[in-house]
């Protein structure tokens, strides 16, 4: 449950609660009140003034006070619990003191049921702590009670959902229609009821009705053509699709519907041929052509297919955007992919130009350099970002894997120990490490974390011939991690390489 939400809600419902609380609490005969019901309804009153005056922590406790001189004072027992379900109390937002609260509201809302406000929040709430059946119960009288108040058919078919009843949301969604009238909103809410039943000829119906009210809209006839492909029928999918293009020809959901299309009937060139005419959309941002083409390229590399056809794409989007850091990243990407790391360096290079304090285009370039068995460079590169940013973490593994990588075993030694201050500073480094010495409050993620990084120091030492500094940092390695299979594999070698057991 989304207790922010809850307390969102309550905020833009407060004012008309209370004034359904007051008229509720001055409807009373004073003359009948008890002196029980007197007092609180004085700590009542005093609450709905201070919750005026927008003091919730006083209201919050004058309510509390007026509900526990008279309990069955309803007025104040809603006032109450609605407030405590505002708390930002993790107490109060657990499962059995929400349940407590919406017990307080009840009487309230049983008693003055035309209190449709209090009714309709009560209910609400209801749903969201799965108190379906009692949600149900009062959306249901609310709009018996309310005709008028068509918005609470939709919340019931919400209810009626949640609570697994298909065919009343959709009775409910239908009551609303023959209120309101066609809501395209309101039938496409329908269809996913229908397909969350596989319904698909439901569906088709809803949608069929849907463009038959607005036959101009090229997004209803591409929703009727993505329900006829989940119906898997090929021809009538692209009679939708290639209406919804002819209808406004420049509309880039439509030229996307159908380059998922042709994809699907394996017809490449067309598939190219849409994608490139939806990346001119402009329609889309750059961020949803970046994902557009991010998803091309990544079946193109899985499928082994001619990356010539990525290239020729890729030019839409660098002619369109040619100074935009993402765009230069995905390229990048795309070439290292290619296993052109020259050329991934060169674009992520641009990149860090246009953004230099972007720190992931810095480890790209980095990783790029490495893996163009460049680790000099990789590690000039570190110490050239240090004037620009303070490194994070994953930098400085990558600035000890390049230093480890370069054969500068003394550079990675000290930048690996570095790290392991940086997770856990008051780690003995110097010593052999015991159970006892390992910090109670190291994280599991973390001791794995400490076991690789001491297995690289392994490495390096043993990268010196130092098998003494070598062999402790792998008994470290195990002792914070003893399934740590690179530094049993490790540490096994070597020892068969010396001689050991």
């Amino acid at each position: 449950m989304n207790t922010r939400l809850i307390h969102i809600i309550l905020v833009a419902a407060a004012l008309l609660a209370t004034v359904a609380a007051v008229t509720a609490a001055t409807s009373s005969a004073h003359n009948d009140l008890t002196p029980q019901r007197q007092k609180a309804r004085y700590y009542y009153l005093e609450g709905l003034r201070r919750q005026m005056d927008d003091e919730p922590a006083a209201a919050y406790e004058y309510y509390r006070r007026a509900a526990a001189i008279d309990p069955s004072y309803t007025e104040a027992a809603s006032a109450y619990g609605t407030q405590r379900l505002a708390a930002e109390s993790d107490t109060l937002q657990s499962r059995p003191e929400l349940a407590r609260s919406l017990a307080l509201m009840r009487p309230f809302v049983d008693k003055y049921p035309d209190e449709y406000n209090e009714a309709l929040y009560y209910a609400y709430i209801a749903a969201r702590v799965d108190s379906l059946k009692e949600a149900i119960r009062v959306f249901e009288r609310t709009a018996r009670l309310r005709p008028d108040l068509s918005s609470t058919l939709i919340h019931l078919s919400e209810a009626y959902m949640a609570d697994g009843n298909v065919d009343k949301a959709l009775d409910a969604l239908s009551r609303y229609e023959t209120i309101e009238g066609m809501n395209p909103q309101v039938t496409i809410k329908k269809i996913s009821f229908h397909l969350s039943r596989r319904d698909t000829v439901g569906a088709l119906a809803e949608a069929s009705a849907l463009v038959e009210f607005n036959p101009a809209e090229p997004a209803y006839s591409i929703l009727k053509g993505n329900l006829f492909e989940m119906a898997n029928e090929p021809d009538s999918t692209f009679a939708y699709y290639e209406k919804a293009e002819k209808l406004n020809p420049d509309y880039g959901a439509a030229k996307l519907a159908l380059a998922n299309y042709y994809r699907q009937q394996g017809d490449s060139a067309m598939y190219d041929s849409k994608t490139y005419e939806a990346l001119l959309s402009e329609d889309f941002d750059l961020g949803q052509k970046l994902m557009m083409l991010e998803e091309y390229l990544q079946k193109l590399l899985t499928d082994k297919q001619d990356t010539a056809r990525g290239d020729h794409l890729f030019s839409v989007l660098s002619e369109q955007y040619p100074y935009e850091p993402d765009v230069l990243d995905l390229a990048a990407r795309y070439s290292a992919a290619k296993g052109n790391f020259k050329e991934a360096c060169e674009q992520i290079g641009y990149a860090i130009d246009l953004s230099p304090s972007e720190e992931k285009y810095r480890g790209q370039l980095m990783t790029y350099m490495m893996a163009d068995d460049r680790a000099d460079d990789a590690v000039k590169t570190y110490r050239e970002l240090e004037a620009h940013m303070t490194p994070s973490r994953n930098l400085m593994v990558l600035y000890a894997s390049a230093a480890q990588m370069a054969d500068d075993f003394d550079t990675a030694i000290e930048a690996y120990r570095d790290i392991l201050r940086d997770i856990a500073p008051s780690l003995p480094l110097d010593t052999a490490l015991a159970a006892q010495n390992i910090p109670a409050s190291i994280q599991y993620d973390d001791l794995q974390r400490l076991s690789q990084i001491f297995t690289s120091i392994g490495d390096c030492h043993y990268g010196q011939k130092r098998l003494d500094e070598a062999f402790k940092a792998y008994d470290n390695a195990l002792t914070l991690y003893p399934d740590n299979t690179l530094a049993l594999n490790n540490y096994a070698y070597f020892l068969s390489e010396n001689g050991g057991d």
